[in-house]
């Protein structure tokens, strides 16, 4: 934190003010807040509405500008809360688990939203919980007690206006990141139900109905096959744990794959576990290779798959992950049998199949049971081509996406901070 004075964030904002509620009738609707409809970045989603008597006894009333923080655990260190504006008849009422703040005079709301957002003070508030186990809720002095750099209003809307646009830029790419998404799910579905001829276009089962035969996955291409796994691969085998359990991983080595590493967006490796050469040998059946598909078959990520890239490396995986080995496979024929397992069609049979005890759990027999639409390899070549096309877009946008939620992290800590200054220029320049 910069060593310019400091405040109590209570000397900014009100905490937990009185709401007027005079020229409201009980039948006047006013906004309705449930802790559901506020998200861990702040936004207020679901606008919901409710007439005054319903929502007057037993939930936290606010006004138009407040701010609500979320007491309870884990609502509060995930970061729930919002910035309560456009508020029906400019009032609220929500959760009791909700603490409202509002600005005083001509200190910023918005300014007051990204301080109550920030992690620092998520993290310090922790210390002023207060309650059961499971429980606990931090309590109104935490705002008297918890100090923030002592700024003037005028740049408390600069540095508001900083945030807020990189806010807007975040939200912008997360739509784009969901839209995509939805076109690669609908072109998911008409390629592994139409699949695409000699010219790489989509067939049409209406215009040409004789190119389609029935099948136990309903309509498909009639050249195409319905294989089990067990008939497709010429290897299905889950990994194991290593001999001494965790006390044998090492900061280097033999890349281990555990469960978290398999996502349905490619395997990710920033958190991963590695494994001595000697035990790498000692576990040769759960080697795995290029062009591998792993699939999870166990815990709360059961279903996830991704294929193995070319220059991984050596590498081993656990007891979790199952590895499904198509002969000769080819990097289309890893990224077609991917995609059919995450897609309904894999998902759907994972639910028919799973068997549900303490925990989800699927083994590779099982697995193996599982049928799939299989094209000619020039088909599946075809299909990975127009799939990875989409995924690339989708990689892209996904990439800008971290890039913002880094640039937003370092910001808040530099501007709230006061670490860093935002002169009046700046921001008369971005606009």
């Amino acid at each position: 934190m910069s060593t310019a004075a400091t405040q109590p964030l209570s000397d900014i904002a009100e905490v937990n003010p009185r709401v007027d509620l005079r020229g409201l009738g009980e039948d006047s609707p006013v906004s309705f807040i449930p802790m559901a409809d506020v998200t861990d970045t702040g936004q207020w989603v679901g606008r919901q509405a409710r007439p005054l008597r319903e929502v007057c006894v037993g939930y936290t009333p606010f006004a138009e500008g407040d701010v609500l923080f979320a007491k309870i655990t884990p609502c509060m260190e995930n970061g729930k809360g919002a910035h309560a504006t456009g508020l029906t008849n400019g009032v609220g009422f929500g959760s009791t688990e909700f603490h409202v703040l509002r600005a005083r005079g001509d200190n910023d709301a918005r300014f007051l939203f990204h301080w109550l957002q920030a992690p620092p003070t998520r993290t310090r508030a922790v210390a002023f919980m207060g309650g059961s186990a499971g429980q606990q809720r931090v309590q109104p002095e935490f705002f008297s007690r918890f100090h923030i750099p002592r700024i003037d209003p005028a740049e408390q809307r600069r540095i508001a206006a900083v945030l807020d646009t990189v806010d807007e830029a975040i939200a912008a790419t997360e739509a784009v990141i969901a839209k995509l998404r939805q076109v690669r799910a609908g072109l998911l579905h008409d390629l592994l139900t139409r699949g695409l001829d000699e010219n790489g276009d989509l067939r049409d089962p209406v215009a040409h109905p004789e190119q389609f035969k029935d099948s136990v996955l309903g309509r498909i291409p009639k050249e195409w096959e319905v294989p089990t796994l067990e008939r497709i691969c010429r290897y299905i085998g889950s990994g194991v744990t290593p001999r001494g359990g965790q006390e044998v991983y090492a900061s280097e080595g033999v890349t281990f794959i555990r469960s978290q590493n398999v996502t349905v967006e490619g395997l990710m490796l920033t958190d991963v576990a590695y494994i001595p050469e000697q035990v790498h040998l000692e576990m040769v059946r759960s080697a795995v290779f290029a062009h591998d598909v792993l699939f999870n078959i166990t815990g709360a990520s059961i279903g996830r798959c991704c294929t193995v890239p070319v220059g991984l490396g050596s590498a081993n995986v656990n007891q979790h992950v199952c590895i499904l080995r198509v002969p000769n496979a080819t990097d289309a024929d890893a990224a077609f049998l991917a995609a059919v397992l995450a897609s309904p069609i894999g998902q759907q049979q994972l639910a028919a199949l799973n068997t549900f005890g303490n925990r989800q759990g699927l083994n590779y027999q099982q697995l193996g049971s599982f049928l799939v639409p299989w094209p000619g390899r020039g088909e599946r070549e075809l299909i990975s081509e127009c799939l990875g096309v989409a995924d690339e877009e989708l990689r892209a946008e996904t990439t800008e996406l971290a890039k913002l939620q880094h640039l937003k992290s370092g910001l808040s800590h530099d501007l709230l901070s006061g670490r860093v200054r935002v002169p009046e220029t700046v921001v008369m320049g971005a606009e």
